[in-house]
């Protein structure tokens, strides 16, 4: 029922149809999210994102209903054709609803709450479904209702999305890196591609407001490719995730260790995924991230405006940040889970996860090579969309055309220089053997001063994200405490190290509300006092208004 929902999602013709898919699909996540209700932390998770995933559905009900007023119909045909007769307040404020609904579906910051809840109750393969598939449905609808319905829109649109997208990406990235529970880690994660997607949409829109459909044709593209790019590896990551805790019980990297000796093709395969998330060539993150980055520089070097040379150039940096980050947050996590020695009992006896497991995650790491050696292939599949959207035709390597060069950057092909490459690499390798002879290094123990190896002397995952952690502590909300219990003055006999991270972002903005709707409801619920004459006087003054009204019609 799930796969059929998001299938629905994206096929129908229909804003009722297309309203009945969505609806379904959050419902049947719901449940599936619920799948463990008997965990009392499962519950709570369940009702953030049913509560959250509505209060989006409203605003994307509202956005469709507004359509039907105007155009009488909900036919996806009829909103096309009726686009440029739209009043400009109407056309804004149908974008600023579709924006608020898709968006807390997307999960972009602030409206992610339900993210890093939702994914660590799912069951594996449900957080890798709703991560790699559900989550893009939204980025499809933004599409949909911003490029086809609206006709696209003014500068200020592309502004909006633009600015969520990359304060998505850096606080998801970086929220995801304090986190040493890898599925709410892979859930900050998402949060931060989908904010890599929304500033490719945002650049699309721009350089659509300024008449120029080659560079909107590209940003588009740049989003696409990175919608399909990051559904293959964080399908691999959450997949990989799920088989860790398939054989140790336990999602706390601080507890495991030593994974790569006792489960070597999961190790590979996440290894693989969490490369691909880092953008490092040759895999497929490294494209979509490297077009979305040129896209960005484009809005510095295209557009004559002082403020988008700015905002371009702070885009693009924003980016580059984005990409340190996660590179750090999966050497965190790939290091401390499958490096060095076990910390756990569970990690001490693991044992690799069954074949199907990893056929499951081996297909999707394919995927991520092959997209990222032959980007051509994806260009092929989105050329209808951009000669449809913008009427301009997008080469096969357009996404090396840089802001600073001529187009003959087109003529690069990435999969020719990666062969290229790897065979100087391999020649070289061979002419070094040749030359040199083979290796007399010997491989022993790690020297430890004579005293044994512990697995307590190991890094943990804090002490990974700990200095940049400090650094953005008033992004992290992160507090420290250190306590030191001395047994002599200059040799404590115990060092207690906490952090603790407080998400400033629910504190400010969601904590408040919810507390005045409760203070709210509270007040309200006064009237419910159980008296059936007080009712009874309720539906009497209900129906003395009522006639009035009908009466002044």
């Amino acid at each position: 029922m799930f796969l059929l929902s998001m299938v629905g999602v994206v096929t129908v013709d229909n804003g009722f149809a297309f309203l009945v898919a969505w609806e379904l699909m959050s419902l049947v996540s719901f449940f599936l999210v619920m799948y463990e209700h008997e965990r009392s932390e499962v519950r709570r998770a369940g009702y953030v994102y049913v509560v959250m995933t509505h209060i989006g559905t409203v605003f994307i009900i509202l956005s469709f209903l507004a359509l039907f007023l105007f155009t009488g119909s909900f036919s996806f045909v009829t909103f096309q054709n009726m686009a440029s007769q739209i009043p400009n307040w109407l056309r804004n404020l149908i974008f600023l609803m579709a924006f608020l609904g898709f968006g807390t579906k997307a999960g972009i910051v602030p409206l992610h709450i339900w993210l890093p809840r939702a994914h660590p109750a799912a069951p594996s393969h449900i957080s890798a479904l709703m991560s790699a598939v559900m989550i893009k449905t939204a980025a499809y609808g933004l599409l949909r209702v911003s490029f086809d319905f609206l006709g696209g829109g003014p500068v200020w649109w592309g502004a909006i999305v633009l600015a969520a997208g990359v304060l998505s990406a850096f606080i998801g990235i970086l929220y995801g890196l304090a986190e040493n529970d890898i599925k709410r880690f892979l859930a900050y994660s998402s949060a931060e591609n989908m904010g890599i997607i929304f500033m490719g949409i945002g650049a699309s829109i721009i350089f659509s407001a300024y008449q120029q459909p080659f560079l909107a044709a590209l940003a588009l593209t740049a989003a696409l490719y990175h919608t399909l790019n990051h559904a293959m590896f964080k399908g691999t990551l959450f997949m990989g995730a799920g088989a860790v805790l398939f054989a140790t019980h336990t999602r706390n990297i601080n507890e495991l260790g030593g994974l790569i000796k006792r489960m070597p093709v999961t190790a590979v395969l996440f290894l693989v995924g969490g490369l691909a998330l880092s953008a490092l060539p040759p895999f497929n993150g490294f494209i979509s991230e490297w077009a979305t980055f040129q896209s960005l520089l484009h809005l510095s070097f295209d557009i004559q405006s002082p403020w988008w040379k700015i905002a371009g150039g702070l885009s693009a940096a924003a980016l580059g940040l984005t990409g340190a980050f996660a590179a750090g947050g999966v050497v965190k996590h790939f290091g401390t889970a499958f490096l060095a020695m076990p910390r756990s009992e569970h990690a001490e006896h693991a044992e690799e996860v069954p074949v199907a497991m990893r056929i499951g995650m081996a297909i999707l790491a394919l995927f991520s090579l092959v997209l990222g050696i032959w980007p051509g292939f994806v260009l092929t599949i989105t050329k209808n969309i951009n000669e449809k959207v913008f009427h301009t035709h997008l080469a096969g390597n357009a996404i090396w055309y840089v802001p600073f060069a001529g187009h003959s950057t087109e003529t690069l092909f990435p999969g020719v220089m990666l062969l290229a490459l790897l065979g100087v690499l391999t020649l070289s390798i061979v002419l070094l053997r040749f030359w040199v002879g083979t290796s007399k290094v010997q491989i022993d123990e790690t020297w430890n001063c004579g005293t044994p190896l512990q697995s307590s002397m190991e890094y943990t995952g804090t002490s990974f994200s700990h200095p940049v952690l400090m650094i953005l502590q008033r992004l992290t909300g992160t507090h420290r405490k250190v306590e030191v219990y001395e047994q002599y003055t200059y040799y404590p006999r115990k060092i207690s190290h906490r952090l603790q991270n407080y998400h400033s972002i629910e504190d400010a903005v969601y904590k408040p509300v919810i507390a005045f709707t409760v203070k709210l409801s509270q007040g309200i619920r006064m009237i419910q006092n159980g008296n059936l004459q007080s009712y009874l006087a309720y539906m009497v003054i209900t129906l003395i208004v009522a006639l009035l009204w009908i009466r002044q019609v």
